[in-house]
């Protein structure tokens, strides 16, 4: 049998912790994977008791035939389980995956988990921190293996995981038991090395493609490798094809041979350069810039999500530009739909250890045990994963004690110092390590060293310039991002929408202890960059300032991005906090609740582009034009650069022919492609600025590749009357094209159709240029509607097509 998920038929109910599990008549139907907040159906503000009792658990179920293994990929988090009244499992660890071997009966099996009240295990005495954080309300939890998600009470929704929360099934001993499978390359040649257990076997055949190779067997136990000539290398999808191979294996044994499906490799290498304060990521010899954002979960309630959301949400983002993500060490281990998605999809993956914030007792021996054998199973998960890019000890461990003003023996903690990357190397090799996030310089939040968490442009209120000097950021950028119509819908229902009210308010994030929510750092940047007053604003005219907010983040992100992309810059990425809100409204997220990409979404997609002209502002010598092709063909190509006044009269203009390489990047200033000075920046300040717009185009014959606008007399433009816009859809087989064309730069435009998705919006509409949308639908033959706005247009515009 190839494995039996034990999914259906459970029941669930409470008792007081420590009380005899007395089944009610009528138990709550539960489903597993699950947790007990999703089979309660709790809302977003959760229950205070749900820590406070003890949960049980209960499936009855037949032998499917052949099954000798009850497999529990993860019990949250004290858990104790029966099999027909006998004890079978003890767990303290809901990271931990446990292999039980069982004899079943033919039919009538019970299967019993009682999951133990935290709050009451945290009752006993234990030894005090060193330090505390105000993360988390209880201090204990650092002597718990358990998520963090549902106890930080300033951004997570208050639904602590509880549960089988991930999968239970039954299955067959394995002809070949697999301990290790990882594929690397040295020069040109594929290695795939194969370490497992085959009790029995004689000899075991690897194959891929046509290549394969006899592997010995001592004692049950194969060791080798399999070497291919010539393979084509796994990629991340901006830099190239995320070439993935089937593996399998034959086991030959006294009674035949049996096939083993090995799953999908691919061939990688990856290594970190620290120079000089660097943390420059390289695939296959290829220096990569990281952009991306961190995962949080696909909802609070099962983490997980329904089967095949994580891999949608995956193919989305990398849709948008994103090439890494981040699980920060506040979430969960990766599931294996994460990590094959990652790999099909070209994401590398950067992978916290499940800690963060506070002083974790490594001292003590049971802890340390549980900690090693989690590692174990984890690490030798993403090892088989050619996305694993970064194995990192935790979130702001190193950060929360030195930000205390505790010396560097307290923060530097020697578990994740040095202990961290030998284990790294013994179960993931080849993976690169990082002690914490952040770390680097003579403390470990220092931005212009190592890596960082850069929320200068952002909670700091800094102004763009800030930017500049930071080299690699795992965690940075975080704004409070206004969602499209659907995700206000999802607050106000059909109300109008209406920032004050508390509905909204608990959808933007804050940081336990401050004085100041999300919100108000947006606001901040919406004074700076358009002039406007927030206050009056949101006051007198609310649709107006969810408009201008929408775009303000995006706007932030973007010219942030330009700036670390910048050739000789030492930015070497960035990765948003938040890659999808954990509850409806204006989260961190660049993805709503449901999924859908926010203003700020697109507004990357522009800035991650792998073949992109990108503006960043030099002052005196006005702006630098970069242009970036990080494909792996040669570009030959030509920049435009259009200087507007008014948002659409052309007071200089020019061109200049470029070729670049494959992975490489260049840098022309303003000057130079337009043959003479024209005070870009409006630095000099020589009376009036006599432009409002710079737009820089990359084209390759007649086709427009990218373009980047920007705005050096601020962002407020005059308004433009509708008929500057000329839309027009039309079918294309089972899509729809929407051509737009306009006579003045339109800022921000955005176009809604009900039941469509489009495949770029909240642009700049730029004059002199044609641009299509592409919008798609799962009922494609449906009636097409669109109303398209943008942020200086007079009214909107409704096309049919």
């Amino acid at each position: 049998m190839s494995g039996c998920t034990l999914s259906e038929g459970w029941v669930l109910w409470s008792t007081e912790p420590g009380a005899e599990p007395r089944a009610p008549a009528d138990p709550i139907r539960a489903t597993v994977p699950g947790t007990v907040a999703h089979a309660l159906g709790l809302g977003l503000d959760g229950d205070p008791e749900l820590e406070a009792r003890d949960w049980w658990y209960r499936c009855t179920f037949d032998d499917p035939g052949g099954a000798e293994l009850i497999v529990f990929d993860g019990l949250a988090t004290l858990a104790e389980v029966w099999l027909n009244g006998a004890p079978i499992l003890q767990s303290q660890n809901m990271f931990r995956h446990h292999r039980v071997a069982v004899t079943l009966q033919p039919s009538g099996n019970e299967l019993v988990i009682a999951f133990r009240s935290l709050d009451a295990a945290l009752k006993g005495r234990r030894p005090r921190p060193r330090w505390k954080t105000a993360l988390v309300h209880e201090q204990k939890l650092r002597w718990i293996r358990t998520s963090l998600l549902g106890r930080i009470p300033a951004w997570s929704p208050p639904l602590p995981v509880v549960g089988p929360w991930r999968d239970i099934r039954l299955e067959a001993r394995p002809a070949l038991a697999v301990t290790r499978l990882d594929a690397t390359l040295e020069g040109d040649t594929g290695v795939l090395s194969l370490s497992a257990r085959a009790p029995g076997a004689r000899r075991v055949r690897l194959h891929l493609g046509e290549h394969h190779h006899d592997l010995p067997v001592s004692d049950g136990v194969v060791t080798g490798e399999l070497r291919i000539p010539d393979v084509a290398a796994w990629w991340p999808h901006t830099h190239g094809t995320p070439t993935l191979h089937p593996a399998r294996a034959e086991v030959m044994g006294p009674q035949g041979s049996t096939e083993v499906d090995l799953g999908r490799v691919g061939f990688r290498t990856v290594q970190v350069a620290r120079t000089d304060g660097a943390f420059q990521l390289h695939i296959n010899g290829r220096s990569v810039f990281a952009r991306g954002a961190c995962w949080t979960a696909e909802d609070p309630w099962t983490l997980d999500g329904a089967p095949g959301t994580a891999a949608a949400m995956v193919a989305r983002a990398a849709g948008m530009g994103l090439n890494m993500i981040r699980i920060g060490g506040t979430m969960t281990w990766p599931s294996d739909e994460l990590l094959s998605a990652c790999d099909e999809h070209g994401v590398l993956l950067w992978q916290d250890c499940m800690f963060a914030n506070m002083d974790y007792p490594f001292d003590e021996p049971v802890f340390r045990g549980e900690v090693e054998a989690e590692l174990a199973d984890n690490l030798g998960r993403l090892a088989r994963h050619p996305c694993a890019a970064v194995v990192c000890g935790g979130s702001e461990v190193a950060q929360q004690a030195s930000m205390l003003g505790l010396p560097e023996e307290t923060w530097r903690v020697p578990f994740f110092a040095d202990e961290l990357a030998p284990l790294v190397a013994q179960h993931a090799p080849g993976v690169p390590t990082v002690p914490s996030s952040p770390w680097g310089g003579p403390l470990p939040f220092h931005v212009g060293t190592g890596v960082a968490h850069y929320f200068g442009v952002g909670a700091y209120r800094r102004p763009l310039s800030d930017a500049r000097g930071v080299r690699f950021s795992s965690e940075c950028l975080g704004f409070s991002n206004v969602p499209d119509e659907g995700g206000l819908r999802a607050v106000f229902g059909g109300r109008a929408p209406q920032p004050h009210l508390p509905a909204w308010k608990a959808g933007v994030p804050r940081d336990a202890g401050a004085g100041w929510d999300f919100e108000d750092i947006r606001d901040h940047y919406l004074a700076e960059l358009w002039g406007v007053d927030p206050v009056a604003l949101r006051s007198l005219d609310p649709r107006r300032y969810l408009t201008l907010s929408r775009a303000v983040t995006g706007e932030l992100m973007h010219r942030v991005f330009a700036e670390w992309r910048r050739p000789g810059g030492g930015g070497a990425g960035g990765l948003v906090w938040f890659l999808r809100d954990l509850r409806p409204g204006a989260g961190w997220g660049i993805f709503d609740a449901d999924g859908h990409p926010k203003a700020a979404a697109w507004a990357l997609k522009r800035a991650w582009a792998t073949r992109a002209v990108l503006l960043t502002d030099e002052g005196l010598d006005g702006y630098a034009v970069h242009v970036h092709n990080e494909a792996p063909e040669r570009l030959a190509a030509e920049v435009e650069l259009l200087l507007l006044r008014d948002a659409t009269t052309p007071v200089a203009h020019g061109r200049h022919a470029i070729e670049l390489p494959a992975h490489t990047a260049h840098t022309l200033s303003a000057d130079q492609v337009l043959g003479r000075f024209t005070d870009s920046t409006h630095a000099y300040r020589f009376g009036p600025p006599g432009h409002d717009v710079v737009v820089a185009r990359l084209w390759s014959d007649d086709t427009l590749l990218h373009e980047d606008v920007a705005f050096p007399g601020g962002h407020q433009l005059r308004p433009q009357p509708r008929d500057v816009l000329q839309a027009e859809a039309r079918r294309d087989e089972d899509a729809v094209l929407l051509e737009l064309s306009s006579t003045a730069l339109l800022q921000g435009l955005h176009a809604t159709a009900k039941g469509w998705r489009p495949d770029a919006d909240h642009l700049h509409l730029t004059p002199g240029s044609t641009r299509s949308i592409r919008f798609t639908s799962d009922t494609p033959d449906a009636p097409f509607k669109t109303v398209i706005g943008a942020l200086n247009l007079e009214g909107t515009l409704t096309v049919r097509g």
